[in-house]
């Protein structure tokens, strides 16, 4: 098993920018992992940038909240569906989706990560990632409770899918094998 961070392509593919800027550090914070069906209403604005760079199915937004293009969703949508909730959003007359992760799997090992701290001792960046195989496996994506707004990982198999169907923008790090 192998899992990856999940980002998209701003240098090749088109980005997300939400319109409302004072509010932006809200929204942000808005995707902790908690759910926001009952509260989301899908009338926030958001634009393309830069207009130059041609459309992909995961147009980037911030690295703990992905975007994905209807295509895309139609094709992951067993593999997304019971690790979070897709909430629909329109940018130039096209439906997307914001996938707010809700499944926070509390399987980072830290006695054997490359961890810088702060004073405080809580986590700041995990240089080198290390996880619990019992408690990453049966899933496909995830978020760990130590850093719920910074990124999102996922499985082999969602990187497969992605690639097998050839969607295009979405970028994948490896920081962890189960083979290592």
């Amino acid at each position: 098993m192998k899992i990856y961070i999940l980002d998209a392509d701003v240098n090749k593919y088109r980005g997300l920018f939400y319109v409302n800027s004072e509010e932006v550090v809200e929204f942000n914070r808005l995707f902790n992992g908690t759910t926001l069906k009952r509260v989301w209403t899908g009338k926030e604005e958001f634009e393309f940038v830069p207009r130059r760079l041609p459309k992909g199915d995961t147009p980037g937004l911030s690295t703990h909240i992905p975007v994905f293009s209807a295509r895309a969703v139609h094709l992951l949508v067993d593999i997304l569906k019971g690790n979070g909730e897709l909430l629909p959003i329109s940018c130039d007359g096209q439906k997307y989706f914001l996938y707010n992760v809700t499944r926070i799997i509390d399987a980072l090992d830290e006695p054997h990560c490359e961890l810088e701290r702060l004073r405080s001792g809580r986590i700041m960046d995990v240089v080198r990632y290390s996880f619990f195989q019992e408690k990453v496996t049966g899933t496909n994506v995830f978020k760990i409770p130590q850093a719920v707004l910074k990124d999102v990982f996922v499985t082999d198999l969602f990187v497969k899918r992605v690639r097998t169907a050839g969607l295009t923008g979405f970028k994948f790090r490896s920081v962890w094998s189960s083979d290592e």
